[in-house]
C-alpha cells in the first residue's frame, strides 16, 4: 500500500517527470555511450513548467508500432525492435534506472538526425523517443548485479546460477522454478533446454494455450510468488511484459534477437561486477579477459546455430 500510494502521487508531479527524463539520458551519455544518440527524451522548457503543468518539445515521429511508418522513413523495424531491446537492457542492467512503464504508446521512432542519408543498403538508423516518465523505478547495486546473473543464467541455460539467484531475489528454493518460468513465460523444461531458441515465445495457439494452462494450474503458487517478490522485481516483470508486446507487434512473431542482446549486457555486467569485487591483480585480470573471450565464442556460436535452425526451417517451408 505504501508503494501504490507514493508512485501517483509522483507520477502527478510533472517536475518529477521531468527531471526522471533528463536522469534517463544523463545516464545513457555516462552509462551507454554507444547508444546514447540514438535515445531522446523531449527537451523540457522549464521556465514554463510547475508540477501541474509540464511543457515539453513537440515530438513528429512514428508511433513505435507503425510499421508503414516506420518503413517509409526508412528504417527497418527489426533495427527498431533491436534498440528497444538495448535500451532497456542498459538501463535495468547497467543504469539501475528503469523506465517501466514501455508500452507502445509511451514510445516513438524517427531516424537518427546525424544519419539523414540512406546507407547502401537504403536503411536509416533508428532513434528511440521515450515519452511519459513519471514510473521509474531504481534498482540497488545487489539487485541490479543478481538480477543480471539471473537473465545471463536464464539465456545460457545454467540451472545451478537460476537457482542460485532466483533465491537472491526473494523467490526461495520452493518456488524459482515458478519465478524462472514466470520471467520468460516458458515451460521450466524449455528454460533449461540447451537449444538456441529455447527462450522464444511463438506467439500461435499452441504457445498461449500452454500459458493458460500453467497459469491455471499454478494459480496458487504464483500468488505466493508475487507475494514474496520485492516490489522493484515485480515492476521489472511488468517492463518484460510491455517489451515482449513491442517486440512482437514490431516483428509480428518472436525474436531470439531479445535474448541474445539480454544475455550479452547481463553477461557484461556480472564480469564487471566480478572485476569490481576482486583485486586489480594480473590473474584477475587475466580471468576476465577470458570470461569475456567464452562469452564472445557462446554469443558466435548462439547466432551460427540460429542461422542453421532459419535456413533449415526456410528448406522445410
Amino acid at each position: 500500500m505504501k508503494y501504490v500510494k507514493v508512485c501517483p502521487r509522483q507520477e502527478l508531479d510533472f517536475l518529477f517527470e521531468a527531471r526522471n527524463s533528463e536522469k534517463c539520458v544523463d545516464n545513457f551519455r555516462r552509462l551507454s555511450p554507444r547508444i546514447a544518440d540514438c535515445i531522446y527524451t523531449p527537451k523540457i522548457y522549464w521556465d514554463l513548467s510547475t508540477s501541474k503543468v509540464l511543457s515539453m518539445e513537440f515530438m513528429d515521429a512514428a508511433e513505435i508500432t507503425d510499421l508503414d511508418a516506420i518503413r517509409r522513413s526508412g528504417i527497418q523495424p527489426k533495427d527498431v525492435s533491436k534498440l528497444v531491446n538495448q535500451a532497456f537492457a542498459e538501463m535495468i542492467f547497467k543504469h539501475g534506472f528503469v523506465h517501466c512503464d514501455p508500452h507502445a504508446a509511451n514510445m516513438m521512432i524517427r531516424p537518427l538526425p546525424s544519419s539523414s542519408r540512406w546507407n547502401v543498403f537504403r536503411r536509416k538508423r533508428p532513434q528511440l523517443i521515450l515519452l511519459d516518465h513519471g514510473l521509474y523505478k531504481e534498482l540497488d547495486f545487489a539487485t541490479r548485479t543478481n538480477y543480471a546473473a539471473l537473465w545471463k543464467a536464464l539465456v545460457f541455460a545454467d540451472v545451478n546460477a537460476i537457482k542460485e539467484y532466483s533465491i537472491k531475489l526473494g523467490a526461495g528454493e520452493d518456488l524459482y522454478v515458478l519465478f524462472a518460468a514466470v520471467l520468460t513465460m516458458r515451460p521450466w523444461n524449455r528454460v533449461i533446454d540447451p537449444s538456441v531458441d529455447h527462450l522464444v515465445l511463438k506467439g500461435n495457439d499452441n504457445d498461449r494455450s500452454e500459458i493458460q494452462m500453467y497459469a491455471s494450474q499454478y494459480f496458487s503458487q504464483i500468488s505466493e510468488l508475487l507475494r514474496r517478490l520485492p516490489r522493484v522485481i515485480l515492476l521489472m516483470l511488468k517492463t518484460n511484459d510491455c517489451l515482449r508486446a513491442v517486440t512482437h507487434a514490431l516483428l509480428q512473431g518472436p525474436s531470439i534477437d531479445t535474448f541474445l542482446i539480454t544475455g550479452r549486457v547481463s553477461s557484461e555486467v556480472v564480469a564487471e561486477t566480478k572485476r569490481m569485487l576482486q583485486s586489480g591483480s594480473f590473474l584477475s585480470g587475466l580471468s576476465s579477459y577470458l570470461d569475456q573471450m567464452l562469452l564472445e565464442a557462446r554469443l558466435l556460436s548462439m547466432r551460427i546455430a540460429l542461422c542453421f535452425l532459419q535456413i533449415r526451417k526456410a528448406l522445410s517451408g
